[in-house]
């Protein structure tokens, strides 16, 4: 009776669709023993891999206020919509050390990368956006022309924004066309922004933007005997590893980038020009 009674358990078993792993016998030719409590439970279904992101986008801002027609100009309302979609949303800003380190494959990228940058040296930048940055804990980078460092802030400031996460990079010494000078002229530009740069935020000035987008092969030569590691470009589209990383491009940010159209940059490559 006893027989029949675990042979019927098993078809049941079987009938409903249970499998036990390694069912029969155990080591030595003796039954299996059968746990307490439900027989199986089904295997959880492991989660799918997350695919590692097509590259970086690095986004432009320039100047943040209130100038109709101007697009390279954003209202401190729409930036904050920015900064709040990218914070809501789970991006992780990077710096410039942490975007170089996956260009020369020593990291990988995190989910959802992206790198905020801020051309000129505008007051704005640090009167609207460094308090939004603080409040969300971002990284950034300033690109400052160093000749006019001292028009637009003090050093304390310069410094104030390092210390908040901000990067300070050159912008070159005057912000003129490099491509349409000669190369004893960009030598001056590139290595006397380094040095005011240098001395008075100690530090070693290793990232680059060219004025108005004008280099030529001499700009490329220059920075790199100066020991600079990256330099950006208004070139459109996203980083990616394999790229030169002395002509990385940029996503452009202006007023005509909605909150629709700024989903869109940060989520697609191919993302719409306005």
């Amino acid at each position: 009776m006893k027989r029949l009674l675990v042979i019927g358990a098993a078809v049941l078993a079987v009938a409903g669709g249970l499998w036990l792993t390694g069912c029969g016998s155990a080591p030595g030719g003796k039954p299996a023993a059968v746990p307490a409590g439900p027989a199986v439970q089904k295997a959880e279904a492991e989660p799918a891999a997350t695919k590692p992101p097509a590259g970086v986008p690095v986004l432009m801002y320039h100047q943040i206020g209130e100038e109709k027609g101007n697009d390279a100009v954003i209202s401190a309302a729409r930036f904050a919509e920015h900064m709040e979609y990218l914070h809501k949303n789970g991006y992780r800003t990077l710096s410039m050390d942490e975007l170089a380190a996956y260009l020369d494959g020593r990291a990988e990228l995190p989910p959802k990368p992206v790198v905020l940058t801020f051309d000129d040296g505008y007051r704005d930048t640090y009167e609207i956006a460094m308090p939004l940055l603080r409040k969300y804990g971002f990284k950034s980078m300033l690109f400052i022309p160093a000749g006019e460092a001292e028009q637009r802030y003090s050093w304390a400031e310069l410094r104030e924004m390092k210390a908040a996460g901000m990067e300070i990079g050159s912008h070159s010494f005057s912000h003129r066309d490099l491509g349409a000078m000669t190369p004893q002229q960009q030598a001056e530009e590139v290595k006397r922004s380094k040095e005011i740069l240098d001395r008075n935020l100690g530090q070693d000035s290793r990232y680059f933007c060219y004025p108005n987008g004008s280099y030529d092969e001499e700009t490329l030569r220059l920075l790199r005997a100066n020991g600079f590691r990256l330099a950006v470009t208004i070139e459109p589209g996203w980083v990616k590893r394999g790229d030169n990383p002395l002509l990385l491009k940029r996503v452009w940010m202006g007023n005509g980038v909605d909150l629709k159209n700024f989903e869109a940059r940060v989520t697609r490559e191919d993302y719409p020009i306005l």
